[in-house]
């Protein structure tokens, strides 16, 4: 089924070399992370599933939290955030794993993140196909702005695709930044509103909500995936606006340091 989804968006693809070896590399990236297990892909629902099990029962049975449709709740979150913070892990190792590629083909550097962030929205989208058999179950009608996920999926993609930049340069200058990543990784699961609402935090601590961009993006998620949750325009704006920034960033501070950085590999 994985080999025929392939097939079907590679005929439709345009001719342009550039963007067949991007989706090539994807490809491939993401055969490797599952071809060779025993249960392949369902090791990428696997996860989240067995998480969003754990949690709900935690919350809903221990702390007795109460809350319509909790499991698709936290759904929409947990599948967000641990997609990120696979995408970061990996990413960081980017430079090492594909050194032969930028020393042996000419391409866009830039093409080797994107094609990293495409292998791991692909593993998504089969965590998304499962939230739309459990809404069917739940009898869950999607959010009036539903029209409007597109924006939130490519705010997502456009900030782990700067994370995985910056982290990349790190890890070779700097082995223990991996440490201090899986440290804030932490801090932003339990702080990102997956389990409780996030407008918490524009009360009482507005600034977070600013450095924080997953705030407003599970929010705006589940206003688009889940039934009665409000929009935040401010904030899907801004956090648009954040990653797209923060990107930049990151492309002009990889274009002066990675000279150096290479030499570390």
């Amino acid at each position: 089924m994985t080999d025929r989804i392939f097939e079907f968006v590679e005929k439709r693809l345009p001719k342009n070399n550039r963007i067949e070896r991007i989706w090539k590399i994807a490809q491939v990236d993401f055969k490797r992370r599952y071809y060779n297990d025993v249960l392949g892909l369902l090791w990428a629902l696997a996860n989240p599933l067995s998480q969003i099990g754990l949690y709900y029962f935690i919350f809903t049975r221990i702390f007795k939290k109460e809350q319509e449709n909790y499991v698709l709740y936290i759904f929409c979150g947990i599948i967000l955030w641990l997609a990120f913070a696979e995408a970061s892990r990996k990413g960081s190792l980017i430079l090492k794993e594909k050194q032969y590629l930028m020393e042996n083909i000419q391409f866009n550097w830039v093409d080797l993140y994107i094609s990293h962030m495409l292998s791991i929205t692909y593993g998504m989208v089969f965590n998304f196909f499962a939230y739309a058999i459990i809404s069917l179950l739940y009898k869950n009608t999607y959010g009036e702005y539903f029209y409007l996920f597109p924006i939130v999926l490519l705010t997502w993609f456009i900030f782990g695709l700067a994370i995985s930049i910056i982290l990349s340069l790190l890890r070779p200058l700097f082995e223990d930044s991996f440490h201090i990543w899986n440290i804030l990784l932490n801090i932003g699961f339990w702080s990102s509103g997956i389990f409780y609402s996030g407008t918490y935090f524009f009360e009482d601590y507005t600034w977070f909500s600013y450095i924080n961009p997953f705030i407003g993006i599970i929010l705006n998620a589940r206003a688009c995936l889940l039934e009665n949750n409000e929009l935040y325009p401010f904030w899907l704006i801004y956090n648009f606006l954040f990653a797209g920034i923060f990107l930049v960033v990151a492309i002009y501070i990889f274009k002066k340091n990675i000279k150096k950085v290479t030499e570390k590999i």
